[in-house]
């Protein structure tokens, strides 16, 4: 990666979390989601932040959570996984329980929420990671301030339309030339993938 974009990428510099922030994450009703879990991903946001706050320095956390829970609950199995990670990263499969989730589920179930200290929305190396593993069904970003953005597949989905518009997507990042190039890259994709089965919000 060129300086500049090195330069640019510590500027967008990382935002401490407080408890106001966490108590602001709104109440979102998730396309694609059943209703009864709502109150429980509100819930999970609020801990992605307060775990990053309190336990990892306002640095990246991934919590994973599986739709399946009542039945993985009844079989004396977890359905939650907590990963840790630094600033600018976190790889949900660093986690025993998330990475056993995110490989072993039959469906696609698995919820995975984390939080961008530096407040920006979907990265490329996220929407990567929402197409790589079949069974993960929706992915939340919370920020730092505590707003909340999501991609979750629905119905329509459709892998080989989704990567190649990563594909473009990656081009265009390639073509980058400062942080504002590469966030029009993550954009791209943001603005085109109901045309791939993917439902976008930002809340």
């Amino acid at each position: 990666m060129s300086n500049d974009l090195e330069m640019a990428k510590k500027r967008d510099h990382k935002i401490v979390i407080t408890d106001e922030a966490i108590n602001k994450i709104p109440y979102v009703q998730y396309k694609e989601i059943p209703e009864t879990e709502y109150d429980n991903l509100q819930e999970l946001a609020r801990q992605v932040l307060k775990i990053s706050k309190e336990e990892n320095n306002s640095n990246e956390v991934a919590v994973t959570y599986s739709l399946d829970s009542i039945s993985l609950i009844e079989k004396g199995e977890r359905y939650l996984g907590i990963a840790l990670g630094t600033e600018h990263d976190v790889d949900p499969l660093s986690d025993a329980t998330s990475y056993h989730l995110i490989r072993a589920s039959k469906d696609c179930v698995v919820i995975v929420l984390h939080n961008h200290p530096s407040l920006s929305a979907f990265s490329l190396s996220d929407i990567q990671f929402l197409l790589r593993y079949e069974t993960v069904k929706m992915m939340i970003v919370v920020t730092n301030l505590g707003s909340v953005s999501y991609l979750v597949k629905n119905n329509k989905y459709n892998f080989e339309k989704s990567i190649i518009l990563l594909n473009e997507a990656i081009d265009l990042s390639n073509k980058a030339k400062n942080i504002k190039d590469l966030q029009k890259a993550a954009e791209y994709f943001l603005k085109n993938c109901y045309n791939a089965g993917i439902n976008y919000e930002d809340r």
